[in-house]
């Protein structure tokens, strides 16, 4: 008589992938690349996948990229020095919003600039700060 098998209960925990889409692949791999210091890992037509650390950013082309509302999922880079990220970026040319408090906590600051890529995807830079040395 076969053992019944009891499901194992489904945890996921790691992400592997995170696709955005984009209209032109190499394009994109270039900005994120050049602009956002991610290497490529591999770019071809229609696809490309960028190194970062824990999963793969992969960029998908699609020839329409749909326009995404304020409230789509936003893809938030940590950095070690928030503010220098954020005036990297001004220096380059992105265009992010103001250094935003988002939740403090353990005499720190959570601060953030979200940003767009050349298809109007959400992307965001984040860093811990000193609460002394937040001035928002």
């Amino acid at each position: 008589m076969p053992v019944a098998q009891t499901a194992k209960k489904l945890a996921l925990t790691q992400v592997g992938y995170l696709i955005v889409y984009v209209k032109d692949v190499k394009k994109a791999a270039a900005f994120y690349a050049d602009t956002l210091g991610i290497p490529a890992r591999h770019v071809e037509d229609g696809w490309g996948e960028l190194e970062t650390k824990g999963f793969t950013l992969a960029l998908h082309g699609c020839e329409k990229p749909a326009a995404l509302p304020d409230t789509a999922p936003t893809l938030v880079f940590s950095v070690d020095d928030v503010r220098a990220a954020h005036a990297a970026l001004e220096a380059a040319g992105v265009k992010p919003g103001k250094l935003q408090q988002v939740c403090a906590y353990d005499g720190k600051v959570g601060v953030s600039s979200d940003f767009k890529d050349l298809d109007g995807n959400r992307l965001s830079v984040y860093g811990m700060l000193p609460e002394a040395d937040w001035k928002g």
